[in-house]
């Protein structure tokens, strides 16, 4: 019995995992639509200048540029002064493999920074570069370019989601099913007729 329950759950599991993996790509999709204020950091390690990324609501394109302090809430996308058209994105590359992060100095030597560090690369040579203000965001935002450019999202807070929405969503199937089963299938029982002598008898 407990092994017919486990593959009732695998089964159900590879149903539903598209769905959650779709509500959880629509989820970054819309964070980096509300954008980020990123961090500047110099050869000094300074972090006193900033800078804003986010989405255009069709998906379309990153709109950002810098600011001179950290803003309290959303900043407008016709504020930014620069933009980059999503389709020029060659690929997103992180952490030892981002441009920033190969430069000389101290900054490659921080391993904070470095787990923080994320790059777009785009045309022949263009590239923007991003330290995340937490791991948090660091994520939201490689999986979310990442489902941009249609590939996997591959975070760690992708895999706790999936792992958490899955269950949660398991859980509410098998209990709504438990559910049918006690209301409504002994009230069609019970209205069985109790002979069927009705029934035309064509001979």
């Amino acid at each position: 019995m407990e092994k017919m329950d486990f593959l009732k759950d695998m089964e159900l599991k590879e149903k539903i995992q598209p769905e959650i993996l779709e509500l959880i790509k629509q989820q970054r999709l819309n964070r980096l639509v509300e954008g980020t204020c990123f961090r500047k950091l110099n050869s000094r390690r300074r972090q006193d200048k900033f800078w804003y990324c986010r989405l255009s609501p069709n998906h379309k394109v990153l709109h950002y540029g810098d600011l001179e302090e950290s803003p309290q809430g959303e900043v407008p996308h016709d504020s930014l002064q620069d933009k980059l058209p999503v389709a020029d994105i060659k690929a997103v590359v992180t952490g030892k493999d981002c441009p920033h992060m190969k430069e000389k100095g101290a900054l490659k030597q921080n391993k904070e920074v470095l787990e923080l560090a994320f790059s777009i690369l785009y045309d022949s040579s263009g590239q923007l570069n991003f330290i995340a203000p937490d791991k948090h965001e660091y994520c939201v935002w490689t999986d979310g370019l990442n489902a941009l450019l249609g590939k996997d999202m591959l975070s760690d807070l992708t895999r706790n989601d999936l792992d958490t929405l899955l269950s949660m969503e398991i859980k509410l199937r098998l209990l709504t099913w438990k559910i049918y089963k006690s209301q409504m299938l002994p009230h069609l029982s019970q209205r069985r007729p109790s002979n069927y002598d009705f029934v035309y008898d064509c001979n």
